[in-house]
């Protein structure tokens, strides 16, 4: 790595402003390492590549248990960097991690090579370590680059969808620039991924400039609970003041890819507790209208806004229709995050009095008739948006109607106690895309889901024979690269045609590491069911432990 370029960036001695150089020995290697910690502030430099043709490229990364490990890369030419971080590890010795990055043509092209750059407030920035030991390049026969080419425009492997919420967006790193939006989703493009679920609001708070809702610069708001949430604060008031739209920039991007964007939408979203209330500063539509909360059986308001009054729905439904204005292929209603969104309020309450002559707040909570009563509401309201949804593609001269999904819970009855009766939405045709988040009664995002393969059945019955989409969300989200196979195996087996990735940002997925390189092909159905076949072979990357480094002999023991 010595031979990059500007040479004056490189220092064989720690320096501001430099990378410092450091040779380095494995038992099979030696080489130059670069590194640059938080407070070095290294420049972007370029490795010269002297070579032509179709490369798969892999980088090694020296790895600390202690430390984030990152390194952005792209090629000459490419107008994003991608971001390749180490993979969790836990011991302490000194070893290099080779992650694989991509296949790509490499004639009259180089590798620039950044550290990943943090502004912390609004003069100063720290960085990630980066220690990049080599970068390795396996040419492919013209054989296998005409297979890579063909494999690239192979649709049938396109399974996947990936869910990238707004805090991946705007938090890790405080992107400034349309570059560092763009480098969140550049991961997805380019592999098994038909569609980018990008979070574009939730409650009245909206992830982009809308003239309905509040937007996330928090103005007059200048101490936060986390870091990492005054950081996304910041990226939003450096949005407005150089007059870009993130989620426009991301819109874009992902078209250019040939990847559809459904922008997603957490529908309970209009109150917090603390320590998260700063997502509550300003005028927002939960402070305005008290007579929109939810009441609990007691009678008592709880911090919610209620989808059982005509008013609420309303005024989501106009947002959602905002959102349409963009030129998105789909939106998704996330059902998963903070129910209830109806309750025990007064005009559901004597709707079911008027009904059934009875008082539901004398009954079982988990009485068949209120439960399917109350999920009326939903299901309203699901019209609704189905309506608003036909509207907008008119609007905009498309053929027909913007696409509708909804992530829910695992079971039947899960969902019906949270006001979601999916018989009824399935059978009236109002969601194209039924993504069941976790397997079982919770919404845990720890939920070791579909380890019972029989789960996905109720699933299966309910949308066979429909236009409506299933696909099952893949849970927890950091897990080994086989057990991601394994899983996936057992869903396509079962039936299953697609898959969801939540979170699929570099914090927890798209990282390049050994679990990012099997959920990137789970497309490939066909090359699972070979690696079943052959005995579920290990996916773990290669590491190499160090024997030297600097004038360190690490084979030398100073225990403590």
């Amino acid at each position: 790595m010595g031979i990059c370029l500007p040479a004056d960036a490189l220092s064989p001695e720690a320096r501001k402003g430099r990378w410092r150089t450091m040779p380095y020995e494995t038992a099979s290697l030696s080489g130059t390492l670069l590194t640059a910690g938080p407070e070095t502030s290294a420049p972007d430099i370029t490795y010269p590549l002297d070579t032509s043709g179709t490369h798969a490229i892999s980088v090694g990364i020296l790895a600390d248990s202690r430390a984030i490990v990152a390194v952005r890369l792209r090629l000459t030419g490419d107008d994003t960097f991608s971001v390749l971080k180490q993979p969790v590890v836990e011991e302490h010795g000194e070893s290099i991690h080779e992650l694989f990055w991509k296949v790509a043509d490499l004639s009259q092209r180089g590798i620039e090579v950044g550290q990943m750059a943090v502004t912390a407030d609004m003069q100063d920035t720290y960085g990630s370590n980066t220690r990049l030991a080599y970068i390795k390049l396996v040419p492919l026969s013209s054989g296998e680059a005409e297979d890579w080419q063909a494999d690239r425009q192979d649709t049938s492997n396109l399974r996947i969808f990936a869910h990238n919420d707004s805090e991946g967006l705007n938090h890790d790193y405080r992107p400034a620039t349309a570059e560092e939006i763009r480098r969140h989703i550049e991961p997805l493009m380019e592999n098994d991924f038909s569609r980018l679920y990008l979070e574009s609001g939730m409650g009245d708070l909206m992830y982009y400039f809308s003239r309905i809702g509040r937007v996330p610069t928090y103005d007059g708001l200048d101490d936060f609970a986390l870091t990492y949430y005054r950081m996304g604060v910041e990226a939003w008031r450096t949005h407005r003041d150089n007059d870009e739209d993130p989620f426009q920039i991301a819109l874009d991007y992902a078209h250019e890819k040939g990847v559809e964007l459904h922008a997603s939408y957490r529908v309970g979203g209009f109150h917090f507790p603390p320590m998260h209330d700063h997502f509550n500063h300003g005028d927002s539509f939960y402070k305005k209208h008290p007579e929109l909360r939810g009441t609990d059986r007691s009678g008592n308001a709880t911090p919610r806004i209620s989808y059982a009054y005509p008013e609420a729905r309303e005024f989501v439904v106009s947002l959602l229709s905002e959102i349409a204005e963009f030129p998105i292929d789909g939106i998704c209603l996330l059902y998963n995050r903070r129910p209830p969104l109806v309750e025990y309020e007064p005009p559901v309450v004597q709707g079911f009095i008027d009904e059934f002559g009875e008082d539901p707040r004398r009954l079982n909570p988990l009485d068949a008739r209120w439960l399917s009563y109350r999920a009326r509401v939903l299901t309203q309201f699901m019209r609704e948006v189905r309506e608003a949804m036909a509207a907008a593609a008119k609007e905009r001269g498309l053929s027909k109607p913007i696409e509708v999904s909804a992530v829910v819970g695992g079971t039947p009855e899960a969902n019906l106690i949270n006001g979601i009766d999916l018989e009824a939405w399935v059978e009236e045709g109002l969601v194209d895309t039924l993504i069941p988040y976790v397997s079982g009664s919770t919404l845990e995002s720890s939920t070791e889901s579909w380890t019972d393969i029989r789960d996905i059945d109720y699933f299966l019955s309910l949308t066979s024979g429909t236009p409506c989409k299933l696909a099952p969300n893949l849970m927890p989200r950091v897990q080994s690269p086989e057990s991601f196979r394994e899983r996936a195996a057992s869903l396509y087996a079962a039936g299953v045609g697609y898959l969801f990735l939540w979170d699929s940002d570099p914090r927890f997925r798209s990282q390049y590491g050994p679990h990012w390189n099997a959920l990137r092909r789970l497309g490939h159905k066909d090359e699972i069911e070979s690696w079943v076949r052959a005995g579920k072979p290990s996916l773990a990357s290669p590491v190499m432990p160090l024997v030297k480094l600097g004038d360190w002999d690490l084979t030398y023991a100073t225990p403590g």
